[in-house]
């Protein structure tokens, strides 16, 4: 029973695993008090914390060079992984948010990029950096296959848009390719990545919340805890004695 729940641990979040255990106690005491089997088996299923530490994991700044330096390559499907991982890198979108890009987005003389169907359904518009459009620009000259669609980031064998989940993917192939290790390497540990790294730099957190359009900054408050140079400001040195 224990192996199980370590297995399910490695691909289901907290809730949904206390949900699963909480399921195998109930069918044991059913299988129990039905007479199924003779001892009650609900005490075997272990127990899960009905909380978790919640500090965002990220990558460090060399970790996230590490990444965009192996991506770079004359392959049409290395192109355009480059620019979406630059803009998951750059900007913390998720994955949804840069399947969605339509051409129309992108505005090149203003250099900003436009998000509309976001997660919280609210339009926001972001600078596009020169790096993330270069990036952009090279993949819609040299790699994009010819199509009427006007996602931005489409398959190249069929010219279909993009998925969420094949922004997913790839992000993940790409990470791992380049030797990242952890189990939750993908999209949204780039997001993670860009929000830690801006308030370790001193960025307000409503900021932050702005860029990664959060709608409460509740969800921005678990960053404060990456800001280790603040916390090291305001830490008190320990009381010296005082000899009479």
């Amino acid at each position: 029973m224990l192996n199980y729940v370590l297995e399910q641990r490695q691909r289901l979040s907290l809730e949904t695993l206390q949900s699963v255990t909480g399921c195998l106690r109930s069918f044991c005491r059913f299988l129990c008090f039905s007479g199924r089997v003779d001892r009650d088996l609900s005490p075997a299923v272990p127990s899960i914390a009905a909380h978790q530490d919640n500090f965002p994991g990220f990558l460090s700044r060399r970790e996230v060079d590490q990444l965009l330096e192996f991506l770079p390559s004359a392959n049409p499907a290395r192109k355009r992984d480059y620019a979406i991982v630059l803009c998951l890198a750059r900007l913390g979108l998720r994955a949804g948010e840069v399947a969605r890009l339509t051409l129309e987005d992108i505005n090149w003389r203003s250099g900003t990029i436009r998000l509309v169907k976001t997660k919280g359904r609210r339009e926001r518009q972001l600078p596009l950096p020169a790096e993330v459009g270069r990036a952009i620009a090279e993949y819609l000259k040299q790699a994009r296959p010819r199509t009427s669609c006007r996602h931005v980031f489409v398959t190249l064998q069929d010219a279909r848009p993009l998925s969420s989940d094949g922004v997913s993917s790839l992000t993940t192939k790409a990470m791992k390719r380049a030797g990242l290790v952890g189990s939750r390497l993908g999209p949204h540990l780039l997001r993670h990545t860009v929000a830690s790294h801006l308030v370790q730099r001193g960025t307000s957190l409503k900021a932050v919340a702005d860029l990664l359009g959060h709608v409460s900054l509740n969800t921005t408050q678990v960053y404060a805890k990456v800001n280790l140079p603040l916390l090291k400001q305001v830490a008190a040195p320990w009381p010296k004695e005082v000899r009479s």
